[in-house]
């Protein structure tokens, strides 16, 4: 079974040109994973601690040939490869994705995609998004950025819904603590929960096309006005850069226009 974050990586690698096999290559991903995502998933982006003071993220005023490490909370600058043009600052959240992978929130995605002499890396993620939000919505309604359409009352309250029947495992497995938590469901598997309570213990996500399975992110996971995809990987929310980056994992919440 394999960590949700790296398979929300292979979903997200349809939006991705082929890059050069190299460890000093790094791709921008999308991520938003509820309560799990810190700051109230703010524009920010995190990455391997093992890549903090390289010259692939470092300190804007530190020089990238004796960078420093990045402090939380504060303007980090990554690079996506060895050239200069390749940076670009964000916000430092802390320790993120899979190797070679710089992890964004929808909302660092919605406040940067359009600004002008982006890296190529994110010009290209940016397109990319965008494409696939104009796919997604030429014959049909994004409910979470236009929750007034006729029917997405109805496709909201099945969310909300979920949340409701999840939330009192979410409130005994906070209150206990995971591990008691699991003890006293131990007879009930499925019932069981993972990382701080926010994912489940037992993967029942997939299998897909490769075979691979992933543990599902929970619905009480996901804050006020977001909902877990379909694929329990991720928050779908009103950004349109949740819709574009994450596609149709957050399908169930396109409704056809008349």
């Amino acid at each position: 079974m394999l960590c949700p974050c790296l398979i929300a990586g292979f979903f997200l690698g349809v939006f991705f040109a082929a890059l050069p096999a190299s460890a000093e290559t790094f791709i921008p991903t999308i991520y938003s994973d509820g309560i799990s995502c810190p700051n109230d998933c703010d524009a920010h982006v995190v990455f391997r601690t093992e890549y903090n003071g390289t010259k692939h993220a470092s300190l804007p005023a530190s020089p990238r040939g004796a960078p420093q490490a990045c402090v939380i909370g504060q303007a980090c600058r990554v690079c996506f490869d060895d050239t200069d043009g390749s940076c670009i600052e964000a916000v430092y959240r802390g320790s993120g994705p899979d190797k070679n992978r710089f992890d964004f929130t929808p909302a660092f995605f919605e406040a940067t995609c359009g600004k002008p002499d982006l890296p190529r890396a994110l010009t290209k993620t940016c397109a990319g998004f965008q494409r696939n939000f104009d796919q997604l919505t030429a014959n049909a309604v994004y409910c979470l950025s236009q929750p007034d359409f006729t029917g997405c009352a109805e496709v909201i309250a099945k969310a909300e819904a979920a949340k409701a029947a999840d939330k009192p495992l979410w409130d005994e497995c906070i209150s206990l603590g995971e591990a008691k938590f699991n003890r006293k469901h131990a007879s009930t598997p499925s019932e069981q929960r993972d990382n701080a309570c926010t994912y489940e213990k037992h993967g029942t996500g997939g299998p897909n096309s490769l075979g691979q399975t992933w543990r599902r992110l929970l619905p009480s996971a996901c804050r006020t006005g977001a909902y877990v995809d379909r694929a329990g990987l991720d928050c779908c929310d009103a950004n349109k850069m949740s819709l574009g980056g994450f596609g149709k994992q957050c399908g169930d919440f396109l409704l056809a226009k008349p």
